[in-house]
């Protein structure tokens, strides 16, 4: 019974499987994440459109011009064959100066791509270190679990062997085999839930959830930071803050563009046309022309009024949602810098508290082998060490996810 015990937890414990895995420490996850991940790739995409969209082009700056021929034969038609080929130009020589201010918006969309496209990957980065955090911790309560069954195990064993002797009762053995079986459970569960964490970490990573790796819980130190440089660079970095940003400027063009439909249109344009048919001969012709088309909206049902006073509707309810954008980034950076003092300070009384749980239970555990205390003090002991653990795995990675937000909201996550 002893050697099946001791089989069981040898392939239960974390990091057994004696086949190479990868390793995977913080930094490869977010690598690995950068490369991969679906979300990413959707993100660069869609800023990759509002790349291609911003031409002089697309904004109506550039002059038009198009080619076109065709060929006709009719055999009952006096003009067997006949074909013709023309030539078109146009361009706007001046339109209230609406196609530069549309160039301009272009070119903000274009940044507004960019600012998107970085918060949906901050957001994303973000999502895979906390997923790397919760697996870590995940992977200490595992490995906290698996020594703790260790424990149990033995006393279970020294209890066997007491009780073979009579030195005990049959009651403290089936009091130890409870305790094992319990632990057992608990790291039984404990595996299951690392090894969820696993699949969606994977996920998280862009890959098949059944991939293989052995994890390298981070072990960096606790940066410092300070409150007044945080908040300067939230408003220089913080790619929400800079989106409502560049949409108040984007509004701004857009009244603006929205004016300039009340100023005269200017356009210029010009053709050239061959035509050329059979009868006996050949007969051909050629024509070119061109012309200034001037055009002034003299009333047009207050339609142009109107989108004037939409948009500066439009502009004033971006600036103040650009207001509120400033208080809550502010908001949110002062409670992610308390936060993340906060469990520092935890962290520290669990280091303490852990410190302690030990000491005591190796003192309690010496004393329980010299038969000087009950197994019920030995259990509680056993009890406290393991719930010491865990809050102090508990503080510190709950200290390292605040210090990860407060990176993401100053901007500087990707950094």
């Amino acid at each position: 019974m002893n050697k099946t015990i001791i089989f069981v937890t040898f392939l239960l414990l974390p990091g057994s499987n004696c086949k190479a895995q990868e390793a995977l420490t913080l930094e490869a996850s977010i690598a690995i994440a950068l490369n991969n991940n679906l979300s990413i790739k959707v993100a660069e995409n869609q800023s990759e459109i509002s790349v291609n969209n911003a031409t002089k082009g697309n904004a109506g700056l550039l002059p038009s011009f198009n080619a076109g021929a065709n060929t006709n034969y009719n055999e009952h038609s006096t003009d067997k064959v006949s074909s013709s080929t023309s030539l078109n130009f146009s361009y706007i020589l001046f339109d209230g100066f609406g196609a530069r201010y549309n160039y301009k918006i272009l070119n903000l969309q274009k940044e507004q791509g960019a600012l998107t496209a970085r918060y949906n990957i901050e957001n994303t980065i973000a999502n895979v270190i906390s997923g790397f955090y919760q697996l870590s911790k995940a992977f200490d309560d595992l490995d906290v679990a698996s020594k703790n069954m260790v424990i149990s195990k033995e006393r279970l064993q020294r209890n066997q062997s007491k009780y073979e002797f009579g030195n005990i009762n049959k009651l403290e053995v089936l009091n130890a085999k409870v305790d094992f079986n319990r632990d057992s459970s608990t790291y039984l569960k404990s595996q299951q839930f690392y090894e969820e964490l696993v699949r969606e970490m994977n996920v998280l990573l862009g890959r098949s959830a059944e991939t293989k790796f052995q994890l390298i819980p981070d072990a960096s130190e606790f940066q410092s930071f300070n409150l007044s440089d945080l908040k300067k660079k939230a408003l220089e970095e913080n790619a929400d803050y800079l989106i409502q940003a560049n949409q108040l400027r984007e509004d701004e063009l857009a009244v603006k563009k929205a004016k300039s439909g009340q100023l005269p249109s200017l356009s210029i344009n010009s053709s050239y046309s061959y035509y050329e048919n059979e009868i006996v001969g050949t007969n051909s012709n050629t024509q070119l022309a061109g012309g200034l088309n001037l055009s002034f909206n003299v009333f047009d049902g207050k339609r142009k009024k109107i989108e004037i006073a939409n948009a500066k509707i439009q502009k004033q309810n971006t600036e103040l949602e650009f207001q509120n954008k400033m208080l809550k980034l502010e908001k949110d950076l002062v409670n992610a810098y308390a936060d993340f003092n906060y469990n520092l300070r935890v962290l520290e009384l669990e280091e303490d508290a852990l410190e302690a749980a030990t000491l005591n239970f190796e003192q309690t555990k010496e004393y329980y082998q010299l038969g000087q205390v009950s197994s019920t003090t030995f259990r509680e002991a056993q009890l406290n060490l393991v719930e010491a653990q865990n809050n102090k795995s508990s503080a510190r990675y709950d200290a390292k996810k605040s210090e990860i937000n407060i990176k993401k909201i100053s901007g500087t996550l990707l950094q």
